[in-house]
């Protein structure tokens, strides 16, 4: 910054930022992963009006609770097009209905083995092994929920009552950094920053204004870097490393410091700053890293021991 053509300029932010309402910002499960030897993508799924037509009609008996109806539609939409994976969820959600939990579990088992971003498997199931006693399966499950749809208020009253079940930690936060940046047309930049925030604001200073730096950082002009998020954390860190009095007066900074203890880094930027905004990236990361989202989020957000 020093060396840089452009001026900067540091100020105070007046105005505590607040949390936005993401609640409307939400994963709908209309997605699954196409595997083949080099991966997978994640695509939308395209039933056939045929399939259609059995989905509607069987979702007409479920309305009426006509379970075994509704059932026996879903599974002949299933014989048409094998790749619905959804429709192994709707069949599981009959036999829970039923109250025949077995047949339910193993059912929506299919369908995560099938399609591990199906979220409403894992919500669903969660309830099942909770109502079941199974506790430590069904925190689990509703974690790896949470994880595949960050802003599903539903999802969130479930999640708090299995964490609340499972007596672990469960302290309401959010991400939010605290800052604020602007340029003139003189090319001034003005840094606003609170108390803590400056390392933060100054490395997103340089990442949004120094001409060249994400490039030379190896990255594009992408919304998401994980790589930008882990720099302007590690300056925060930093500037935290003198005071002991933040990480008892603010959640997010001691959460933060334990994902840095436990390397969960990635994972603590994933959860708390990236699917936040952007809840459709969980749909397209391998399923080994939202088992490693889900263990940072019961270790460092629960206080689980693994």
């Amino acid at each position: 910054m020093e060396e840089s053509e452009i001026s900067y300029e540091f100020d105070v932010l007046k105005q505590k930022i607040e949390a936005p309402d993401r609640s409307n910002n939400l994963v709908y499960n209309d997605y699954y992963h196409k595997t083949d030897s080099s991966g997978f993508t994640t695509v939308s799924y395209k039933p056939s009006d045929k399939v259609k037509d059995y989905l509607e009609k069987a979702e007409t008996y479920f309305r009426a609770d006509d379970n075994a109806k509704a059932r026996e539609l879903y599974l002949k939409a299933l014989e048409l097009d094998t790749s619905y994976f959804k429709l192994m969820t709707f069949v599981a959600q009959t036999y829970e209905r039923e109250k025949n939990y077995e047949e339910a579990i193993n059912w929506y088992k299919k369908t995560i083995k099938k399609n591990y971003i199906d979220y409403m498997a894992h919500w669903f199931i969660s309830d099942i092994y909770l109502k079941t006693g199974n506790k430590k399966e069904a925190l689990r499950e509703i974690t790896i929920a949470s994880v595949l749809n960050r802003n599903n208020p539903r999802i969130k009253k479930a999640f708090d009552n299995i964490y609340n079940e499972c007596r672990l930690k469960n302290e309401e936060w959010t991400f939010v950094p605290q800052y604020n940046l602007t340029k003139s047309k003189d090319n001034k930049v003005t840094i606003y920053f609170s108390e803590y925030w400056m390392g933060y604001a100054i490395t997103k200073a340089v990442w949004k204004y120094e001409p060249d730096y994400r490039t030379n950082m190896g990255e594009t002009d992408s919304t998401i870097s994980i790589l930008e998020e882990k720099e302007a954390l590690v300056s925060l860190m930093i500037g935290l490393s003198n005071t002991k009095k933040a990480f008892r007066q603010f959640p997010e900074f001691k959460a933060l410091k334990e994902a840095f203890e436990n390397k969960f880094v990635e994972e603590f930027i994933l959860y708390e700053i990236i699917l936040p905004e952007y809840p459709y990236v969980a749909l397209q990361i391998p399923t080994n890293f939202v088992e490693s989202v889900c263990d940072y989020t019961m270790t460092v957000r629960g206080g689980k021991k693994l």
